[in-house]
Protein backbone atom coordinates (compact mmCIF):
# COMPACT_ATOMS: atom_id res chain seq x y z
CA UNK A 1 0.00 0.00 0.00
CA UNK A 2 2.86 2.37 0.85
CA UNK A 3 4.53 1.62 -2.52
CA UNK A 4 1.35 2.47 -4.40
CA UNK A 5 1.04 5.79 -2.56
CA UNK A 6 4.66 6.65 -3.30
CA UNK A 7 4.21 5.83 -7.01
CA UNK A 8 1.14 8.05 -7.24
CA UNK A 9 3.02 10.87 -5.56
CA UNK A 10 5.91 10.60 -8.04
CA UNK A 11 3.49 10.66 -10.99
CA UNK A 12 1.68 13.70 -9.65
CA UNK A 13 4.99 15.50 -9.20
CA UNK A 14 6.10 14.70 -12.75
CA UNK A 15 2.78 15.80 -14.25
CA UNK A 16 2.85 19.02 -12.29
CA UNK A 17 6.31 19.83 -13.67
CA UNK A 18 5.24 19.21 -17.33
CA UNK A 19 4.51 22.34 -19.28
CA UNK A 20 1.61 22.47 -21.73
CA UNK A 21 1.43 24.96 -24.58
CA UNK A 22 -0.94 27.81 -23.92
CA UNK A 23 -2.78 30.18 -26.24
CA UNK A 24 -0.06 32.74 -25.62
CA UNK A 25 2.62 30.25 -26.70
CA UNK A 26 0.75 29.55 -29.93
CA UNK A 27 0.26 33.26 -30.67
CA UNK A 28 3.89 33.99 -30.01
CA UNK A 29 5.00 31.15 -32.25
CA UNK A 30 2.78 32.28 -35.12
CA UNK A 31 4.02 35.83 -34.72
CA UNK A 32 7.63 34.72 -34.74
CA UNK A 33 7.13 32.50 -37.81
CA UNK A 34 5.48 35.19 -39.92
CA UNK A 35 7.77 37.99 -38.74
CA UNK A 36 10.13 38.76 -41.61
CA UNK A 37 8.90 35.75 -43.64
CA UNK A 38 8.57 36.32 -47.39
CA UNK A 39 6.31 33.83 -49.11
CA UNK A 40 7.61 34.83 -52.54
CA UNK A 41 11.06 33.39 -51.82
CA UNK A 42 11.71 29.73 -52.53
CA UNK A 43 12.56 28.15 -49.12
CA UNK A 44 16.05 26.79 -49.80
CA UNK A 45 19.33 28.08 -48.43
CA UNK A 46 21.19 27.94 -51.73
CA UNK A 47 18.84 29.38 -54.35
CA UNK A 48 20.65 27.44 -57.05
CA UNK A 49 19.58 24.11 -55.49
CA UNK A 50 16.29 22.37 -56.13
CA UNK A 51 13.54 21.85 -53.57
CA UNK A 52 12.07 18.33 -53.25
CA UNK A 53 8.28 18.25 -53.04
CA UNK A 54 6.50 14.94 -52.40
CA UNK A 55 2.99 14.62 -53.86
CA UNK A 56 0.59 11.78 -53.08
CA UNK A 57 -3.01 11.49 -54.21
CA UNK A 58 -6.14 10.33 -52.36
CA UNK A 59 -8.88 9.44 -54.84
CA UNK A 60 -12.28 10.14 -53.28
CA UNK A 61 -14.62 9.32 -56.14
CA UNK A 62 -15.05 9.10 -59.90
CA UNK A 63 -17.95 11.37 -60.73
CA UNK A 64 -18.29 10.92 -64.47
CA UNK A 65 -16.53 10.00 -67.69
CA UNK A 66 -17.90 11.73 -70.78
CA UNK A 67 -16.97 9.68 -73.83
CA UNK A 68 -18.23 12.31 -76.27
CA UNK A 69 -16.08 15.17 -74.93
CA UNK A 70 -13.35 12.86 -73.58
CA UNK A 71 -13.45 14.27 -70.04
CA UNK A 72 -12.91 12.42 -66.76
CA UNK A 73 -14.25 14.15 -63.65
CA UNK A 74 -12.85 13.02 -60.30
CA UNK A 75 -12.83 14.27 -56.73
CA UNK A 76 -9.33 14.01 -55.30
CA UNK A 77 -7.23 15.26 -52.40
CA UNK A 78 -3.46 15.57 -52.37
CA UNK A 79 -0.90 15.24 -49.58
CA UNK A 80 2.03 17.52 -50.38
CA UNK A 81 5.16 17.56 -48.23
CA UNK A 82 8.30 19.70 -48.34
CA UNK A 83 10.73 21.34 -45.96
CA UNK A 84 10.93 25.09 -45.40
CA UNK A 85 14.33 26.10 -44.01
CA UNK A 86 12.94 29.50 -43.06
CA UNK A 87 10.71 27.94 -40.44
CA UNK A 88 11.85 26.18 -37.25
CA UNK A 89 11.78 26.66 -33.50
CA UNK A 90 12.83 25.26 -30.18
CA UNK A 91 9.76 23.53 -28.63
CA UNK A 92 10.96 24.28 -25.09
CA UNK A 93 10.55 28.02 -25.76
CA UNK A 94 6.90 27.62 -26.70
CA UNK A 95 5.49 25.27 -24.10
CA UNK A 96 6.81 22.12 -25.84
CA UNK A 97 4.74 22.96 -28.93
CA UNK A 98 6.08 20.67 -31.67
CA UNK A 99 3.62 21.44 -34.49
CA UNK A 100 1.27 24.18 -35.48
CA UNK A 101 -1.31 24.92 -38.16
CA UNK A 102 -1.67 28.15 -40.03
CA UNK A 103 -3.40 29.49 -43.14
CA UNK A 104 -1.84 28.45 -46.41
CA UNK A 105 -1.69 32.03 -47.68
CA UNK A 106 0.93 32.94 -45.06
CA UNK A 107 3.79 30.81 -46.40
CA UNK A 108 5.38 29.77 -49.69
CA UNK A 109 3.44 27.05 -51.50
CA UNK A 110 4.44 24.82 -54.44
CA UNK A 111 1.18 25.49 -56.26
CA UNK A 112 0.37 22.61 -58.57
CA UNK A 113 -1.43 22.95 -61.90
CA UNK A 114 -3.49 20.32 -63.66
CA UNK A 115 -1.75 20.26 -67.04
CA UNK A 116 -4.54 18.26 -68.76
CA UNK A 117 -7.40 20.36 -67.43
CA UNK A 118 -10.41 20.44 -69.74
CA UNK A 119 -11.90 23.67 -68.44
CA UNK A 120 -9.63 26.14 -66.62
CA UNK A 121 -5.88 26.21 -66.11
CA UNK A 122 -5.61 27.04 -62.43
CA UNK A 123 -3.72 25.95 -59.33
CA UNK A 124 -5.11 23.23 -57.07
CA UNK A 125 -5.60 25.21 -53.89
CA UNK A 126 -8.18 26.75 -51.61
CA UNK A 127 -7.58 29.84 -49.50
CA UNK A 128 -9.58 28.29 -46.64
CA UNK A 129 -7.11 25.42 -46.18
CA UNK A 130 -4.34 25.26 -43.60
CA UNK A 131 -0.89 23.80 -43.60
CA UNK A 132 0.66 21.77 -40.78
CA UNK A 133 4.22 22.71 -39.75
CA UNK A 134 6.48 20.90 -37.32
CA UNK A 135 9.41 22.45 -35.42
CA UNK A 136 11.92 21.09 -37.97
CA UNK A 137 10.26 23.08 -40.76
CA UNK A 138 8.57 20.05 -42.41
CA UNK A 139 5.28 21.19 -43.98
CA UNK A 140 2.25 19.13 -44.94
CA UNK A 141 -0.40 20.65 -47.22
CA UNK A 142 -3.58 18.79 -48.22
CA UNK A 143 -5.50 20.58 -50.99
CA UNK A 144 -8.35 18.91 -52.82
CA UNK A 145 -10.89 19.70 -55.53
CA UNK A 146 -12.87 18.39 -58.48
CA UNK A 147 -10.59 17.77 -61.45
CA UNK A 148 -11.74 17.71 -65.06
CA UNK A 149 -9.11 15.76 -66.97
CA UNK A 150 -8.83 15.64 -70.74
CA UNK A 151 -8.60 12.00 -71.72
CA UNK A 152 -8.55 10.36 -75.16
CA UNK A 153 -11.35 7.77 -75.04
CA UNK A 154 -10.94 4.39 -76.71
CA UNK A 155 -14.43 2.97 -77.25
CA UNK A 156 -13.38 0.24 -79.67
CA UNK A 157 -14.88 -2.44 -77.41
CA UNK A 158 -17.87 -0.52 -76.07
CA UNK A 159 -19.64 -1.46 -73.77
CA UNK A 160 -16.72 -3.57 -72.47
CA UNK A 161 -14.20 -0.76 -72.95
CA UNK A 162 -11.32 0.09 -70.63
CA UNK A 163 -10.06 3.67 -70.33
CA UNK A 164 -6.70 4.88 -69.04
CA UNK A 165 -6.43 8.51 -67.98
CA UNK A 166 -3.60 10.42 -66.33
CA UNK A 167 -3.72 13.32 -63.90
CA UNK A 168 -0.61 15.35 -64.67
CA UNK A 169 0.49 17.88 -62.06
CA UNK A 170 3.33 20.36 -62.33
CA UNK A 171 4.60 23.27 -60.23
CA UNK A 172 4.13 25.54 -63.21
CA UNK A 173 6.52 28.47 -63.20
CA UNK A 174 9.34 26.51 -61.54
CA UNK A 175 11.74 24.37 -63.54
CA UNK A 176 12.85 20.97 -62.29
CA UNK A 177 16.10 22.62 -61.18
CA UNK A 178 14.05 24.77 -58.80
CA UNK A 179 11.21 22.44 -57.73
CA UNK A 180 11.47 18.68 -58.21
CA UNK A 181 8.30 16.65 -57.74
CA UNK A 182 8.34 13.11 -56.44
CA UNK A 183 5.91 10.58 -54.98
CA UNK A 184 6.20 8.43 -51.88
CA UNK A 185 3.60 5.84 -52.93
CA UNK A 186 3.56 3.67 -56.08
CA UNK A 187 -0.24 3.88 -56.37
CA UNK A 188 -3.13 6.19 -55.59
CA UNK A 189 -4.49 6.02 -52.03
CA UNK A 190 -8.01 4.54 -51.96
CA UNK A 191 -8.79 4.68 -48.24
CA UNK A 192 -11.67 7.11 -48.81
CA UNK A 193 -12.67 5.98 -52.30
CA UNK A 194 -16.40 5.80 -53.10
CA UNK A 195 -17.38 3.42 -55.90
CA UNK A 196 -19.10 4.57 -59.08
CA UNK A 197 -22.20 2.91 -60.57
CA UNK A 198 -20.94 3.10 -64.15
CA UNK A 199 -17.18 2.75 -63.89
CA UNK A 200 -14.94 0.42 -61.93
CA UNK A 201 -11.41 1.41 -60.90
CA UNK A 202 -9.16 -1.46 -61.99
CA UNK A 203 -5.73 -0.15 -61.06
CA UNK A 204 -3.72 2.99 -60.44
CA UNK A 205 -0.08 3.98 -60.49
CA UNK A 206 2.15 7.00 -60.00
CA UNK A 207 5.07 8.17 -62.09
CA UNK A 208 7.48 11.09 -62.10
CA UNK A 209 8.84 12.53 -65.33
CA UNK A 210 10.72 15.62 -66.46
CA UNK A 211 9.67 16.30 -70.06
CA UNK A 212 11.38 19.53 -70.92
CA UNK A 213 12.25 22.04 -68.21
CA UNK A 214 9.44 21.09 -65.82
CA UNK A 215 8.95 18.31 -63.31
CA UNK A 216 5.72 16.32 -63.60
CA UNK A 217 4.01 13.79 -61.36
CA UNK A 218 1.55 11.45 -63.09
CA UNK A 219 -1.36 9.67 -61.40
CA UNK A 220 -2.57 7.02 -63.86
CA UNK A 221 -6.10 5.66 -63.47
CA UNK A 222 -7.37 2.61 -65.36
CA UNK A 223 -11.15 2.31 -65.30
CA UNK A 224 -13.47 -0.20 -66.96
CA UNK A 225 -17.11 0.27 -67.81
CA UNK A 226 -19.73 -1.75 -65.93
CA UNK A 227 -21.59 -3.10 -68.98
CA UNK A 228 -24.84 -4.40 -67.42
CA UNK A 229 -26.91 -1.32 -68.37
CA UNK A 230 -25.85 -1.34 -72.03
CA UNK A 231 -26.16 -5.12 -72.30
CA UNK A 232 -29.77 -5.06 -71.10
CA UNK A 233 -30.86 -1.89 -72.90
CA UNK A 234 -28.85 -2.04 -76.12
CA UNK A 235 -27.25 -5.36 -77.00
CA UNK A 236 -30.03 -7.77 -76.00
CA UNK A 237 -32.75 -5.83 -77.91
CA UNK A 238 -30.49 -5.71 -80.99
CA UNK A 239 -29.84 -9.44 -80.88
CA UNK A 240 -33.54 -10.21 -80.30
CA UNK A 241 -34.53 -8.10 -83.29
CA UNK A 242 -31.78 -9.77 -85.28
CA UNK A 243 -33.17 -13.24 -84.51
CA UNK A 244 -36.72 -12.10 -85.27
CA UNK A 245 -35.80 -10.74 -88.68
CA UNK A 246 -35.70 -14.10 -90.58
CA UNK A 247 -39.17 -14.94 -89.22
CA UNK A 248 -40.54 -12.85 -92.08
CA UNK A 249 -40.09 -15.95 -94.27
CA UNK A 250 -42.54 -17.83 -92.04
CA UNK A 251 -45.38 -15.42 -92.66
CA UNK A 252 -47.73 -16.48 -95.50
CA UNK A 253 -47.32 -14.42 -98.64
CA UNK A 254 -51.08 -13.84 -98.80
CA UNK A 255 -51.19 -12.28 -95.32
CA UNK A 256 -49.96 -8.90 -96.54
CA UNK A 257 -47.75 -8.46 -93.46
CA UNK A 258 -44.38 -9.57 -94.79
CA UNK A 259 -43.22 -6.25 -96.19
CA UNK A 260 -44.47 -4.32 -93.17
CA UNK A 261 -42.70 -6.70 -90.76
CA UNK A 262 -39.35 -6.60 -92.55
CA UNK A 263 -39.40 -2.81 -92.98
CA UNK A 264 -40.35 -2.28 -89.31
CA UNK A 265 -37.34 -4.31 -88.15
CA UNK A 266 -35.16 -2.47 -90.67
CA UNK A 267 -36.21 0.93 -89.33
CA UNK A 268 -35.79 -0.22 -85.71
CA UNK A 269 -32.11 -0.86 -86.37
CA UNK A 270 -31.87 2.74 -87.59
CA UNK A 271 -33.14 3.90 -84.19
CA UNK A 272 -30.53 1.81 -82.38
CA UNK A 273 -27.76 3.25 -84.56
CA UNK A 274 -28.86 6.72 -83.48
CA UNK A 275 -28.85 5.69 -79.79
CA UNK A 276 -25.37 4.17 -80.00
CA UNK A 277 -23.94 7.18 -81.83
CA UNK A 278 -25.33 9.57 -79.20
CA UNK A 279 -23.12 8.09 -76.45
CA UNK A 280 -19.97 7.62 -78.52
CA UNK A 281 -17.41 10.25 -79.55
CA UNK A 282 -17.34 11.49 -83.13
CA UNK A 283 -13.91 9.98 -83.65
CA UNK A 284 -12.79 8.07 -86.71
CA UNK A 285 -9.62 6.71 -85.11
CA UNK A 286 -11.21 4.43 -82.49
CA UNK A 287 -14.72 3.68 -83.68
CA UNK A 288 -16.69 1.19 -81.65
CA UNK A 289 -16.84 -2.29 -83.11
CA UNK A 290 -20.45 -2.37 -81.97
CA UNK A 291 -21.15 0.39 -84.52
CA UNK A 292 -19.68 -1.79 -87.27
CA UNK A 293 -21.77 -4.74 -86.08
CA UNK A 294 -24.96 -2.71 -86.08
CA UNK A 295 -24.19 -1.49 -89.61
CA UNK A 296 -23.67 -5.12 -90.66
CA UNK A 297 -26.99 -6.02 -89.02
CA UNK A 298 -28.58 -3.04 -90.73
CA UNK A 299 -27.33 -4.23 -94.13
CA UNK A 300 -28.46 -7.79 -93.42
CA UNK A 301 -31.93 -6.55 -92.52
CA UNK A 302 -32.02 -4.58 -95.78
CA UNK A 303 -31.05 -7.71 -97.72
CA UNK A 304 -33.81 -9.70 -96.01
CA UNK A 305 -36.36 -7.00 -96.84
CA UNK A 306 -35.20 -6.91 -100.48
CA UNK A 307 -35.36 -10.71 -100.83
CA UNK A 308 -38.84 -10.64 -99.34
CA UNK A 309 -40.01 -8.07 -101.90
CA UNK A 310 -38.66 -10.12 -104.81
CA UNK A 311 -40.29 -13.25 -103.38
CA UNK A 312 -43.67 -11.53 -103.21
CA UNK A 313 -43.28 -10.47 -106.82
CA UNK A 314 -42.57 -14.09 -107.82
CA UNK A 315 -45.42 -15.40 -105.69
CA UNK A 316 -48.00 -13.20 -107.40
CA UNK A 317 -46.84 -13.91 -110.95
CA UNK A 318 -49.26 -15.42 -113.42
CA UNK A 319 -49.50 -19.17 -112.80
CA UNK A 320 -49.31 -19.82 -116.56
CA UNK A 321 -45.89 -18.23 -116.82
CA UNK A 322 -43.32 -21.04 -116.94
CA UNK A 323 -40.47 -21.17 -114.48
CA UNK A 324 -37.06 -21.28 -116.21
CA UNK A 325 -35.58 -24.76 -116.26
CA UNK A 326 -32.37 -23.72 -114.45
CA UNK A 327 -34.47 -22.21 -111.65
CA UNK A 328 -36.49 -25.43 -111.37
CA UNK A 329 -33.40 -27.59 -111.17
CA UNK A 330 -31.81 -25.34 -108.55
CA UNK A 331 -35.00 -25.36 -106.46
CA UNK A 332 -35.23 -29.18 -106.71
CA UNK A 333 -31.68 -29.53 -105.44
CA UNK A 334 -32.32 -27.12 -102.56
CA UNK A 335 -35.55 -28.85 -101.63
CA UNK A 336 -34.00 -32.31 -101.69
CA UNK A 337 -31.21 -31.14 -99.39
CA UNK A 338 -33.34 -29.11 -97.00
CA UNK A 339 -36.69 -30.82 -96.72
CA UNK A 340 -37.26 -34.00 -98.75
CA UNK A 341 -40.63 -34.60 -97.08
CA UNK A 342 -42.30 -31.36 -98.08
CA UNK A 343 -45.90 -31.40 -99.19
CA UNK A 344 -44.65 -30.93 -102.77
CA UNK A 345 -43.66 -34.32 -104.09
CA UNK A 346 -40.05 -34.02 -105.16
CA UNK A 347 -38.13 -36.32 -107.44
CA UNK A 348 -34.40 -36.27 -106.84
CA UNK A 349 -32.02 -37.58 -109.52
CA UNK A 350 -30.42 -40.92 -108.85
CA UNK A 351 -27.58 -42.79 -110.57
CA UNK A 352 -28.56 -45.68 -112.81
CA UNK A 353 -26.46 -48.81 -113.26
CA UNK A 354 -24.77 -48.42 -116.65
CA UNK A 355 -23.62 -52.01 -116.56
CA UNK A 356 -27.08 -53.55 -116.38
CA UNK A 357 -27.03 -56.88 -118.15
CA UNK A 358 -30.71 -56.80 -118.90
CA UNK A 359 -31.56 -54.42 -121.75
CA UNK A 360 -35.20 -54.46 -120.72
CA UNK A 361 -34.35 -53.25 -117.25
CA UNK A 362 -32.06 -50.63 -118.77
CA UNK A 363 -34.86 -49.34 -121.01
CA UNK A 364 -37.23 -49.23 -118.02
CA UNK A 365 -34.65 -47.31 -116.04
CA UNK A 366 -34.26 -44.83 -118.90
CA UNK A 367 -38.01 -44.39 -119.17
CA UNK A 368 -38.27 -43.87 -115.42
CA UNK A 369 -35.46 -41.33 -115.57
CA UNK A 370 -37.22 -39.50 -118.41
CA UNK A 371 -40.40 -39.43 -116.33
CA UNK A 372 -38.45 -37.98 -113.44
CA UNK A 373 -36.95 -35.31 -115.69
CA UNK A 374 -40.41 -34.45 -116.98
CA UNK A 375 -41.66 -34.04 -113.44
CA UNK A 376 -38.59 -32.05 -112.47
CA UNK A 377 -39.07 -29.65 -115.36
CA UNK A 378 -42.48 -28.52 -114.06
CA UNK A 379 -42.86 -26.16 -111.09
CA UNK A 380 -44.97 -23.13 -110.21
CA UNK A 381 -43.72 -19.80 -108.93
CA UNK A 382 -45.47 -20.37 -105.62
CA UNK A 383 -43.53 -23.57 -105.14
CA UNK A 384 -40.31 -21.66 -105.86
CA UNK A 385 -41.20 -19.14 -103.14
CA UNK A 386 -41.96 -21.92 -100.62
CA UNK A 387 -38.58 -23.53 -101.23
CA UNK A 388 -36.79 -20.17 -101.00
CA UNK A 389 -38.53 -19.46 -97.68
CA UNK A 390 -37.15 -22.64 -96.17
CA UNK A 391 -33.67 -22.01 -97.52
CA UNK A 392 -33.59 -18.37 -96.33
CA UNK A 393 -34.69 -19.28 -92.80
CA UNK A 394 -31.92 -21.86 -92.42
CA UNK A 395 -29.31 -19.72 -94.15
CA UNK A 396 -29.92 -16.49 -92.22
CA UNK A 397 -30.29 -18.18 -88.84
CA UNK A 398 -26.95 -19.94 -89.27
CA UNK A 399 -25.24 -16.73 -90.44
CA UNK A 400 -26.77 -14.58 -87.69
CA UNK A 401 -25.98 -17.11 -84.94
CA UNK A 402 -22.32 -17.15 -85.95
CA UNK A 403 -22.36 -13.35 -86.16
CA UNK A 404 -23.82 -12.93 -82.64
CA UNK A 405 -21.28 -15.31 -81.07
CA UNK A 406 -18.41 -13.62 -82.92
CA UNK A 407 -19.49 -10.10 -81.90
CA UNK A 408 -19.88 -11.00 -78.21
CA UNK A 409 -16.50 -12.76 -78.07
CA UNK A 410 -14.63 -9.96 -79.83
CA UNK A 411 -16.24 -7.20 -77.74
CA UNK A 412 -15.66 -8.94 -74.40
CA UNK A 413 -12.23 -10.45 -74.96
CA UNK A 414 -10.85 -7.87 -77.38
CA UNK A 415 -9.07 -5.70 -74.81
CA UNK A 416 -8.64 -8.24 -72.01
Amino acid sequence: MIRILLSCAVIICLVSKMEAATVSDTKNLLSDITNGYNKEVRPVNDQTEHLDVAVDMHLLSIKDFDEVSGTLNVLAAFKIDWKDISIGWDPTLYGNLTSIKMGQDNIWLPKLYNIKASDKFKAISNSDLQVEIDYHGAITWSPGSFLDIKCSPDVSYFPFDIQTCAIQLAAWGYTYQEVTLKSNNPAVNLDFYETNGEWSLDKSSTDVQTPGPYSFVFFNLTISRLPAFHIVNTMIPIYLLLMMNPLVFVLPCDSGERVGFSLTVFLTFTVFITIINSVLPANSDNMSRLSYYIIAVFVTSGIIASINIFQLRMYHKDEHLPVPRWVVRMMRILNCQLSPKRRIIEVCPENTDSKSSNKKEQREAQMEEAAKVAVMDTMTWKEVVHILDTFCIWFFYVILSVFIIFSIVTLYWGNR
